[in-house]
């Protein structure tokens, strides 16, 4: 029975000797212990001081048009300025090195509005962590108009024809759409690819623009936006470029300047005719005044231009 007693009591002090060990040591040398947590807690603060810093820097950011106005007529904004904005941001270092303009909203709502011109205060809305500071300009301009959407065939555009080759090229697809502001869509004149060089049997993709009647690119949607482009002719066949000469002038008529476009074209024909051609001849007729034409070529049977030729003159009587 006074066994079963003093076994509790042993382990009370052993559990009382173990806490009051470690209380003697954590109280052993405790202003020097604390002045060492003091100085590490110092020496932190210091090496993280710059990532804690509050800095500012400044984003390019596209601004975006915001339009949630009920109805079934779609709605498209043209002309807007500015396109973008410069966004100034505050935060950590850390924080705003890690980010990209794209993390940053900046956009206008045009919700509700009528259409044309408006002129809105462009709203930004940064990233967490983050405060915006200012945004310049601060309102953009533009105009709201109906959406229209229409098709139209694609033209290809080659950089540089082959001179022993005649190409023949497959384009998929044909014909894209062309949507955006009503009156913007109207100046559309023709849809063109980015010029392209493709060798025989070769494939390439093909960026497209949209060109009003001066050929300025004009800023409309083009689904898609892009066409795949295949050149189909195999084998080459006898071609050859010959200088364009333009036909004599008249006696009582004089030349005073003349621009031939192109200066060579390219024949296709029988080799052994085809070498025997050192130039061409344009048949002009001539008159008095600036004038530009598209003369016919006197060429041998057999032979043909795959070229068209302009020629710009002014003549003047003698």
């Amino acid at each position: 029975m006074e066994n079963a007693v003093s076994r509790p009591a042993l382990s009370v002090n052993r559990v009382s000797h173990f806490v009051r060990y470690w209380w003697q040591r954590l109280l052993h040398n405790l202003p020097q212990k604390f002045l060492a947590l003091l100085l590490a807690f110092a020496l932190w603060f210091v090496a993280t001081e710059d990532r804690r810093a509050s800095i500012q820097q400044n984003f390019s950011v596209a601004v975006d048009v915001r339009d949630t106005t009920g109805g079934s007529e779609k709605r498209a904004v043209s002309g807007l300025n500015p396109a973008s904005v410069i966004v100034t941001l505050s935060g950590s270092r850390q924080r705003l090195a890690a980010l990209n303009a794209s993390d940053i909203q900046a956009f206008v709502d045009i919700t509700d509005l009528p259409d044309g011109e408006f002129s809105r205060t462009v709203r930004v809305v940064g990233p967490d962590a983050t405060r915006s500071l200012k945004v310049a300009p601060t309102v953009a301009q533009g105009r709201i108009d109906a959406e229209l959407s229409r098709t139209q065939p694609v033209i290809l555009s080659v950089t540089a024809p082959p001179s022993d080759s005649v190409p023949r090229y497959v384009l998929a697809p044909r014909q894209v759409t062309v949507s955006g502001p009503s009156q913007v869509v109207g100046t559309v004149e023709r849809v063109i690819t980015e010029p392209v060089t493709l060798s025989q049997g070769n494939q390439t993709e093909a960026r497209l623009l949209a060109l009003d009647a001066k050929g300025k690119t004009v800023d409309v949607r083009l689904t898609p936006s892009s066409i795949t482009v295949d050149r189909i002719d195999s084998g080459n066949l006898p071609i050859r470029s010959v200088p364009v000469r333009l036909s004599g002038v008249p006696s009582n008529l004089s030349v005073l300047s003349s621009n031939v476009e192109p200066s060579t074209v390219r024949l296709i024909g029988p080799a052994e005719t085809l070498a025997r051609i050192s130039s061409v001849t344009a048949s002009v007729v001539y008159r008095p005044g600036t004038f530009s034409a598209q003369p016919s070529l006197v060429l041998p049977d057999g032979v043909r231009a795959l070229d068209r030729v302009t020629v710009q003159l002014t003549v003047a009587a003698k």
